[in-house]
């Protein structure tokens, strides 16, 4: 149990941070002076697509309420505390998983002492089985020299070592002249794979390749029914993949009545889904299916290789995807190398990240999963370095022997999964309603702690909560606040809970904020034209307020203005923008590099930046109370003048 820096009370399930003692806003407060980028001192200011602007004159917060928010956010701040505690003392929170079920009761512990109304916790769905990760560690032996494996890891969902476990390392053959070469050394071995070995064709990337092996092991222990090719160029099964990484199954079916339809399956994620509006015209087929995010339209035509074409979201079709399909290869049983080596009996397989980092991912289908349909031969990736001095020593004949402790523990569920819900109930129209939101789930790959994607997010939108109620805030709308999980196996906590909104609480959802891209400040916020007024002075007060020593700036918020809103998107604002409620995703900025902890086992505490953390809280606390006291809900569309005169200058 960690004590606090700021306070002397405990962070655990079932203890809070403690609240300053003057909880309320005081009415001589100020905020500080506001600076340009030379220091000097001006007027409030709004920052516009990248230019100073005089702030729109629109009445937003009480002035002493903004002021006690800057100084307790700034001044007073608990967000590394938190971020330490989901760190450290709760680690990696994959869905479903032990340790993001404490994460969920420890933050909604949190809201309730510090004051929230409505705090619970929201049940979006379950898993069958759930997957919690222990301590995991490798080495590698030549003779008297001993290797520890610096990173390594697995796919989540499937069984571990039950122990360390150590044997010979062979390495995999390609062919069935390499296969008999080796075929005495493989039971009860380490069978290493070739770098360039995907697993089916067309997979590019680490995790894709590694997902792909593993449905392919999978298919062994639990044959598919024997695939059927029909004498027609579009009609039957089709494997491909999409965005190079998530590996397909596409089926197009006739029906006795000559309607046709199918189902599409891909990825990590899994879940076969019906195809819509199946039309073929010549040598083109269109269809229509459910995605991460929506409704996307496929247009393919045939190829020599099969068939090929672009996928787009149904609501913005010049977003387009290259997308590609070939037949399936079909074998007679057990006649495969792959089918050979596994009923030689190894103890399992190892594979390269290609890089120092090693990312995490999960299997296929991993949401219906039960034990007697899982590969039960491990697959053990580690990092490249690693890869390289056991291959190198291999491909030189020397003999290698390689141990793996790998401690994934299964449990069969049905496990529910949770959304963390709480707010501050509106004055003046408590059911409008301004969301503040981040994803708490992550991957669990050794190593990481889940920090920058996304604690750092969870512990800002926890902050921005406790900053409000210190404070006393009283907002005219609700403020509401979530926590996500089913992020990464495709939003499906912020689906979930979008889908379960009636029409009218639909329209009554201001806008949703989402901070899942770091550790970097929130220095961009994105919006079309009517909103540009609204964001703008929303937004001002955090301006030339906080200087950064290491950057030599202010962290202030640029509001960008776009054409429209986007439906799609990598977080889940997407959820929310996807049925026309505007989804803002703040663009984080600043000299953290994202891409260098993010499923990896990098993503650590060390990683985060504190200023950029304290800047981000600060000013989700303010923009949220700004709006939530603004004169009208956000604009959702561009305005009927503004439209008039895009008409009139065509």
């Amino acid at each position: 149990m960690r004590s606090l820096r700021t306070s002397a009370i405990t962070l655990a399930v079932g203890t809070a941070l403690a609240l300053p003692g003057a909880v309320l806003a005081q009415a001589t407060a100020e905020l500080p002076p506001a600076h340009d980028a030379s220091g000097n001192p001006v007027d409030t200011y709004a920052v516009v697509n990248g230019e100073m602007v005089t702030p729109p004159a629109i009445p937003m917060g009480d002035p002493a309420t903004i002021a006690a928010i800057f100084d307790e956010g700034v001044n007073n701040s608990h967000v590394m505390d938190i971020l330490t505690h989901l760190a450290e003392d709760i680690g990696p929170r994959l869905t479903g998983s032990t340790n993001v079920e404490t994460a969920n009761e420890w933050a909604l512990d949190q809201f309730k002492d510090w004051g929230l109304s409505n705090a619970h916790l929201m049940e979006w769905g379950t898993v069958a089985m759930r997957f919690d990760r222990g301590p995991s560690w490798g080495k590698a032996y030549q003779g008297r020299n001993e290797y520890e494996i610096k990173a390594l890891t697995t796919l989540a969902w499937v069984p571990g070592t039950e122990g360390p476990v150590r044997a010979k390392a062979v390495r995999m053959p390609r062919t069935q002249e390499e296969f008999d070469a080796v075929a005495d050394q493989l039971p009860g071995a380490w069978v290493v794979i070739p770098t360039d070995l995907s697993g089916r064709r067309g997979i590019r990337g680490v995790t894709g390749s590694v997902g792909a092996r593993y449905s392919a092991r999978a298919e062994v222990h639990n044959p598919p029914e024997p695939l059927v090719i029909p004498d027609d160029p579009i009609l039957g099964p089709w494997d491909g993949t999409l965005a190079g990484r998530y590996a397909t199954r596409l089926d197009i079916t006739s029906s006795e009545d000559g309607s046709l339809g199918g189902t599409f399956t891909f990825g990590r994620r899994g879940g076969a889904r019906d195809l819509e509006d199946v039309v073929v015209d010549g040598d083109t087929v269109t269809f229509v299916s459910d995605g991460f995010r929506g409704k996307v339209v496929y247009t393919l035509q045939t190829t020599d290789e099969g068939l090929a074409g672009t996928s787009a979201p149904q609501d913005d079709p010049e977003d387009t995807t290259e997308v590609a399909f070939t037949r399936p290869e079909i074998e007679e049983p057990g006649s495969s190398v792959l089918e050979q080596v596994m009923a030689a009996n190894p103890v399992g397989f190892v594979s390269s990240s290609n890089d120092e980092r090693v990312w995490t991912s999960a299997v296929s289908g991993w949401r219906e999963l039960t034990k007697d349909k899982l590969a039960k031969e491990l697959e053990v990736v580690i990092s490249g370095p690693d890869y390289d001095y056991i291959n190198s020593r291999l491909y030189d004949g020397g003999e290698v022997e390689l141990e793996f402790d790998m401690a994934n523990t299964l449990t069969e569920g049905p496990i529910p999964v949770y959304n963390t819900v709480a707010e501050i109930k509106g004055t003046e129209f408590p059911d409008e309603v301004i969301i503040v939101s981040a994803h708490l789930d992550s991957w669990n790959g050794p190593g990481s702690m889940g920090v920058t994607d996304n604690g750092t997010g969870s512990a800002v939108t926890l902050e921005t909560a406790r900053i409000l109620a210190a404070v006393g805030a009283k907002p005219k709308r609700t403020i509401r606040f979530v926590l996500w999980t089913g992020e990464e196996q495709g939003l499906l906590g912020s689906r979930g809970y979008v889908d379960s909104l009636s029409d009218e609480e639909k329209a009554k959802i201001v806008c949703c904020f989402v901070d899942d891209g770091g550790t970097n400040t929130q220095g961009a916020i994105t919006g079309i034209d009517s909103m540009r007024d609204y964001l703008a002075a929303a937004t001002a007060p955090i301006n030339g307020r906080i200087w950064d020593e290491t950057d030599g700036k202010f962290l202030n918020v640029d509001v960008k203005i776009v054409d429209s809103m986007p439906r799609g998107g990598g977080s889940d604002h997407a959820s929310f923008n996807a049925v026309g409620i505007p989804g803002f995703y703040w663009e984080e900025i600043g000299r953290a590099v994202y891409g260098y902890g993010w499923h990896t086992q990098y993503d650590r505490l060390d990683l985060a930046i504190p200023n950029y953390l304290r800047q981000s809280a600060t000013n989700s606390a303010i923009t949220a109370y700004n709006l939530a006291c603004a004169p009208e809900q956000l604009s959702r569309q561009a305005s009927e003048e503004s439209e008039s005169e895009s008409d009139s200058d065509g």
